[in-house]
């Protein structure tokens, strides 16, 4: 599908208000702020399972010189849980108690604390949590705090949870959200997006930040593909009610292998420093194998490049010359455009089929795959490479790409599709990390897990589509509905590559929550709770709405304000000025052959990171066929030399027509024209990060 973006090269997100805070106004107070909140705090207990508790600590403080009451909207992450509220009292935290919501708007007692859910009506869309406090006393300064339960994200070993932006429109909200993880174990450390807490107790970040926390998972593998569900009664008087399931590759390990081949991506989208990094874990895993272990190293971009000569003996582990050797041969070569992964595992497979006995095929790269790569295609390639060996290499890919690692891996991407494909394995830590001993890990990376179904019983749906699969250390929630009876079991199944795998699991009940939960500060508990949660009567049924609507767009567009992207008019001043020229001069060089030569061709090129990934000729309508002119055009098509966005790791994918017209007689130069612009397409492949909202 071509896609026609705008005319200018860098495109910005904008940055959406998320969280509301409205007090009672008096006669004459227009633009009078009379309640502002005095600090925000976001406190996560990481928990032993699936699940964590997120506590969200605000402090009311009335500026004005009589009683007010307060609405307070704030803005969830994505499928977060109210569970409770706790309000400050007497130096101490209270706890409050269920609730229900009253039908009409009225007051409460003063000193009564309020909080409800806020259900977005898209499921992709952020909850939220709408808190209402009654009669603050004058130069009184409430603090609430409200109990969410959260399903954080799993990327390798660390757990992420993304917190939405507040916005920046009121001048009532605090202008800083402090951060903090607790439960970690003694040495451990959290991180909000890439500042690490270190010996901090918490760090700062702005409000208006959309921020990813992360910390250690203390989770623990038993089985290769691990299931739990459960099931959430609906509101008393109805026969309905949710639906969740929590899906996780879990370790699987591998013996020892006899012989290591390290394929090193040297693309142009890679970094020159990244090799320090790919020989640093090179050392790591062969310090932790044999002495006696055999290795071999291919670097690729266009085409593969060996950077050992094929001999009888290959280098060995505990061979510090060796090793030494490896290091010259990685840093001395160069790096160049194109990623043809196909070719290189190829390579790879035919260097490993000579019976060395267990093979482990490491691919170290930034995941910056064409997009238009067949999966298929590459695993039947590698498959005829090995010539039919039977002790199959296993095959590891380590992506190192920043903002793949923040984000997640699509099961949509190349990579994924690839070692879905090939039964392979997928780690997403930085390679960075896989220094020393934690190399290792390596051997022990999950499978990609392919052709992932989830089998419901009859009145049981699902919010979303089910991914295709499953990618390393994901952790995927499936949500969904039930009307009737709850479901007593369901199965999960999918494939290691040829390898079928089926899970059944019995979900758990989970308490139907309450619809509200109230605390108190001066009048009796069980008093407030009687009269339940009410919006008071000033507060407009239309500054529900704009909360509500200001929540799910801060949700949907709150990540990252400042990626660029490419247009057409970009790459349009880039084919003019790079390719179409070399483009001409191979015509012209085939008319030397060929004078009649003429008609249509198209170019397909595709772009990452600035870095020409693909370029090929896609069709040929030449009506004189010409054996040197196609290699030539495609030699012109690599020749692009397209920048790179701020933060942008989009696939582009061009198609480029050129009308190729023969001179007219006495004339020796033939022109090679574009055809117009409504015919180049310009092909957006991979999501950008936040586009789809994770299961």
């Amino acid at each position: 599908m071509g896609l026609a973006l705008g005319s200018l090269a860098f495109l910005a997100l904008d940055t959406a208000s998320a969280d509301l805070l409205r007090a009672e106004q008096r006669e004459g107070e227009a633009g009078y702020v009379a309640v502002e909140e005095l600090s925000f705090e976001t406190i996560i207990e990481a928990g032993t399972d699936y699940a964590a508790t997120l506590r969200i600590r605000t402090a009311l403080h009335n500026s004005s010189l009589s009683a007010r009451d307060v609405v307070h909207a704030v803005g969830l992450p994505f499928g977060a849980q109210v569970q409770g509220v706790r309000v400050m009292h007497d130096g101490a935290w209270t706890d409050g108690v269920g609730t229900d919501v009253a039908a009409e708007r009225s007051r409460r007692a003063p000193g009564s604390v309020f909080v409800r859910q806020i259900v977005p009506k898209n499921s992709r869309d952020n909850p939220g949590a709408e808190l209402v406090a009654y009669g603050l006393d004058p130069d009184e300064t409430l603090q609430v705090e409200v109990v969410v339960r959260v399903l954080p994200r799993l990327r390798g070993q660390r757990w992420e949870l993304e917190l939405p932006s507040r916005g920046v429109s009121s001048g009532a909200l605090a202008p800083e959200r402090r951060v903090l993880v607790k439960g970690l174990r003694s040495g451990e450390s959290f991180t909000v997006d890439e500042e690490r807490s270190g010996g901090k107790p918490f760090i700062l970040s702005r409000a208006e930040d959309t921020v990813s926390v992360s910390w250690p998972s203390a989770l623990r593998s038993t089985a290769a593909l691990e299931v739990d569900a459960e099931t959430e009664p609906g509101p008393a008087g109805f026969d309905d009610g949710r639906l969740r399931v929590y899906l996780r590759l879990g370790e699987d390990q591998v013996s020892d292998p006899k012989h290591v081949i390290f394929l090193i991506d040297h693309s142009k989208s890679t970094a020159n420093a990244v090799d320090d990094d790919v020989l640093a874990m090179a050392d790591g895993l062969l310090d932790a194998l044999p002495s006696s272990t055999t290795y071999d190293a291919i670097a690729f971009n266009r085409e593969p490049t060996p950077l050992f000569a094929e001999r009888a003996s290959f280098p060995r582990a505990g061979s510090r010359q060796d090793r030494l050797a490896l290091r010259q041969a990685v840093t001395s070569h160069a790096r160049g455009q194109g990623t043809d992964l196909q070719l290189a595992l190829a390579e790879a497979a035919r260097r490993a089929k000579d019976g060395r006995g267990r093979t482990l095929i490491v691919v170290a790269t930034d995941g910056m795959f064409p997009s238009s790569i067949a999966p298929d295609d590459v695993a039947r390639e590698f498959e005829v490479a090995l010539g039919g060996r039977k002790d199959r290499p296993e095959v590891v890919f380590v992506i190192d790409e920043p903002m793949l690692q923040r984000s997640g891996l699509s099961v949509e991407h190349a990579a994924t599709k690839v070692a879905a494909a090939m039964g392979a394995r997928i780690s997403l830590e930085s390679i960075a990390q896989l220094h020393g001993a934690q190399a290792r890990t390596l051997l022990a990376t999950p499978r990609v897990l392919g052709n992932l179904q989830v089998d419901l019983p009859a009145g049981v749906e699902l919010d979303d589509p089910v991914p295709d699969g499953l990618v390393a250390g994901s952790f995927v929630t499936l949500r969904g509905h039930y009307s009737g009876k709850a479901p007593r079991s369901l199965r999960v199944s999918g494939t290691f590559g040829p390898r079928q795998l089926s899970r059944k699991v019995k979900p758990s009940v989970a308490p139907r929550p309450p619809e509200a939960f109230t605390a108190t500060t001066r009048s009796p508990l069980d008093e407030a709770q009687r009269e339940g949660f009410s919006a008071p009567p000033w507060y407009l049924s239309r500054w529900d709405k704009e909360a509500r609507a200001s929540i799910a767009q801060a949700g949907r567009f709150g990540r990252d304000k400042r990626r660029g992207h490419l247009d057409q008019k970009v790459f349009r001043h880039y084919l003019t000025t790079r390719v179409l020229p070399r483009a001409r001069a191979c015509y012209n060089d085939a008319l030397t052959r060929h004078p009649e030569l003429a008609g249509r061709v198209v170019l397909e090129i595709e772009v990452g990171k600035g870095e020409v990934m693909m370029a090929r000729v896609s069709k040929n309508d030449l009506d004189t066929k010409d054996p040197k002119l196609e290699p030539c055009l495609t030699e012109a098509a690599w020749r692009l030399d397209a920048p790179a966005g701020v933060g942008d790791r989009q696939i582009y994918r061009l198609r480029y027509p050129l009308r190729l017209v023969a001179p007219p007689e006495g004339k020796f130069a033939g022109s090679v024209t574009p055809l117009p612009d409504s015919v180049m397409e310009l092909l957006l492949e991979q999501p950008l990060p936040g586009e789809t909202r994770p299961r």
